[in-house]
């Protein structure tokens, strides 16, 4: 947001407050941006319904009651008004926009995925834009007369380093960008969570995540990703 204090308007594509330590501060960014458009992602969902993740271990369920728990009473409303996937106008850029998530893991749009894969997230239109995040990798891809952009993660970077990723779009042309930051009020946040006294391995595990870049572990596809150059 200080990177680009000119932004006519914002477009965000899901995913704002499960599974972090700062979800009031980051709802009250999503309040200061006003995002033109946001599209609800698979946890915002969860914020929505949270039996969709009681089954998961122990130690994600503590941490995202905990979340809950602790959440302003003005968020579910706002969750609630993300809206679903579809064809978009945004002043002259017409888009598809959609938060990536398929429901399946072999549908994972990542950059070398099947075409299959990538003509999913066009919902059977025929738009020759296609804006989606839920991977967090940050790359263009293009099929065709279409054109697929992931701008990347601005909480939870995978490809090995740590800093936010977004794109922005000037006269019509796209550019990827990112901004390092310091990540000490983040540690800090998840240092107050009581409920992760109980889980030492899993929070020094979400602490390695952010601080080295590879936010869901270090391991494949993210380090092949980060081998070849993706943010």
């Amino acid at each position: 947001m200080e990177a680009e204090p000119d932004a006519d308007a914002t477009i965000f594509l899901g995913d704002a407050l499960l599974s972090g330590p700062q979800a009031n501060e980051t709802l009250e960014l999503l309040d200061r941006l006003k995002p033109a458009i946001a599209i609800r992602g698979n946890h915002d969902d969860e914020v929505l319904d949270p039996s969709t993740f009681r089954s998961w271990p122990a130690e994600w369920v503590a941490l995202n009651e905990w979340i809950l728990d602790h959440l302003d009473a003005s968020a579910v409303p706002k969750i609630e008004a993300f809206t679903a996937a579809g064809l978009y106008q945004l002043e002259e850029m017409s888009a598809y926009l959609h938060h990536g998530d398929l429901g399946s893991r072999d549908l994972a749009a990542v950059p070398d995925a099947s075409a299959e894969v990538f003509n999913l997230l066009r919902g059977g239109t025929d738009a020759e834009l296609v804006l989606f995040g839920h991977t967090h990798v940050q790359f263009t891809h293009k099929i065709g007369h279409c054109t697929f952009v992931n701008p990347g993660s601005v909480g939870q970077p995978r490809c090995g380093v740590l800093h936010a990723c977004y794109g922005v779009f000037e006269d019509g042309v796209y550019a990827a960008r990112q901004v390092r930051y310091d990540p000490a009020p983040w540690l800090a946040a998840l240092d107050r969570i009581d409920v992760l006294h109980a889980f030492p391995d899993f929070k020094s595990w979400l602490a390695e995540g952010l601080l080295n870049g590879y936010g869901i572990g270090k391991r494949e596809p993210w380090t092949r990703y980060a081998s070849q150059g993706y943010a």
